[in-house]
């Protein structure tokens, strides 16, 4: 009796996998057989590359400049609290400008250069490892600029200053995907700090301060830029799904294992599906260049499904083109965030210079940021996360912008454990 029981056990047991299995192939050979989507126009998407002479291109002379380059990792932390303007040391800052006197005589020649092109970039996880010597070059001319500062070469520490957004800004459009976009903004936003901490000590004449508020109005959010990273961003993404889709992974090792991987995820990844997600994304981002943070059409973006049971996202066919997308699509969303807070930097360094020439004309603060209008600007100068003008607090000597969150928290600036905050900017003179 006991042996019976087993055996109908077995045979309910090995029924029902039987009909799972015929409900999994079914599934699968249904995903398999349907309707491919049909090619979409992605023309809008491609990146032309500019065709440059060699002796235009500053990529050359920058790599020369990273050859030139001292900055010895021991002292890292010291170093980069010189390129802050913190525990200020005359020594080593004097030290590292010495050794670094060719590499900064060729970032210099660079700079008289009017293209900054990099190579075109091959493959989705290609490595770019002159980024970090930017980085390190830009702090060393940072480094620079306080120094000249202190030695009371004002002019000379400004126009160091105003290199740095300058080249910042080159990075930006030097043709690479977003790692360049967001390296340069780094290092143009640094430029910005430097330039707003000397106005508050600043002794320079009125005409040297206005004429830096002019030169800054060439370095608003940088739309351009922006467009292309996304563009180049795009087709190293539509690459890569392309070469999965045909099993054209680097960590297969012969050509039967990628061809089985190509035929074993047909039903589940379909390259063009998740292309034509990833191109609507794109273009939310690339249209919303023009307007403020807070009014860029968010509903228009797919959106993630992250609450989607496992098996319908497997009926839905796509899964592993989904679960790709929803990996991609905060970072991608973050980056109108990252041109927003450049625009509020580079604006609210033109009010500091404004209002401190205002301040030695009448040794006064003005009551409205109106009195600055319209001398220094057509009009008040409007947030970019809202769209209206820049908050001003002459009370506690304060201009801000309302920040990510899109509320006005007085000029309260990010506290931890809050996601309320604006972007303060101190007027210290």
């Amino acid at each position: 009796m006991r042996k019976y029981k087993l055996l109908i056990a077995a045979s309910v047991f090995i029924a029902v996998a039987l009909v799972i299995c015929l409900v999994v192939a079914a599934v699968f050979s249904s995903l398999a057989r349907r309707q491919k989507p049909a090619a979409f126009d992605d023309a809008d998407l491609i990146f032309t590359r500019p065709q440059v002479p060699v002796e235009s291109n500053a990529f050359l002379t920058l790599l020369q400049a990273t050859n030139e380059l001292y900055w010895p990792t021991a002292k890292d932390s010291q170093l980069r609290d010189l390129s802050d303007n913190t525990n200020w040391d005359d020594a080593l800052a004097a030290e590292l400008l010495e050794k670094n006197h060719a590499c900064l005589d060729l970032f210099d020649a660079a700079a008289q250069q009017p293209f900054l092109l990099i190579p075109e970039p091959g493959t989705f996880d290609e490595a770019y490892p002159y980024l970090a010597d930017w980085r390190a070059i830009s702090r060393v001319k940072s480094i620079q600029a306080n120094a000249w500062f202190r030695g009371h070469k004002e002019k000379e520490a400004f126009d160091s200053a105003l290199g740095l957004v300058k080249f910042g800004q080159q990075a930006e459009n030097s043709g690479g995907p977003i790692i360049h976009y967001l390296v340069g903004a780094a290092i143009k936003t640094s430029g910005l700090l430097r330039i707003q901490q000397m106005a508050a000590q600043t002794t320079l004449k009125e005409t040297d301060l206005l004429g830096l508020v002019r030169e800054l109005d060439g370095f608003k959010p940088n739309k351009e830029g922006l467009t292309n990273a996304l563009k180049v961003e795009y087709q190293l993404d539509c690459r890569l799904l392309d070469d999965y889709a045909r099993g054209k992974i680097s960590t297969m090792n012969s050509n039967s294992d990628r061809t089985m991987m190509a035929i074993g995820i047909k039903p589940i990844f379909n390259a063009t599906k998740t292309k034509m997600e990833f191109a609507r994304l794109i273009r939310v981002i690339r249209d919303g260049n023009s307007k403020p943070y807070g009014e860029i059409p968010w509903s228009d973006m797919p959106g993630m499904e992250t609450n989607r049971s496992m098996l319908k996202r497997v009926i839905k066919g796509n899964i592993i083109g989904d679960i790709l997308f929803e990996l991609l699509e905060p970072s991608i969303q973050s980056l109108s965030k990252r041109k927003s807070r450049e625009d509020v930097s580079v604006t609210a360094t033109q009010l500091l210079l404004a209002l401190k020439i205002y301040k030695m004309r009448h040794d006064q603060l003005p009551e409205s940021l109106s009195e600055l209008v319209p001398e220094f600007f057509s009009q008040v100068p409007l947030d970019d996360f809202d769209g209206k003008p820049f908050r001003y607090l002459p009370g506690k000597k304060l201009i801000y912008s309302i920040g990510p969150d899109l509320k006005d928290s007085g000029g309260a600036a990010m506290q931890k454990g809050s996601k309320e905050y604006d972007l303060p900017f101190p007027i210290e003179f």
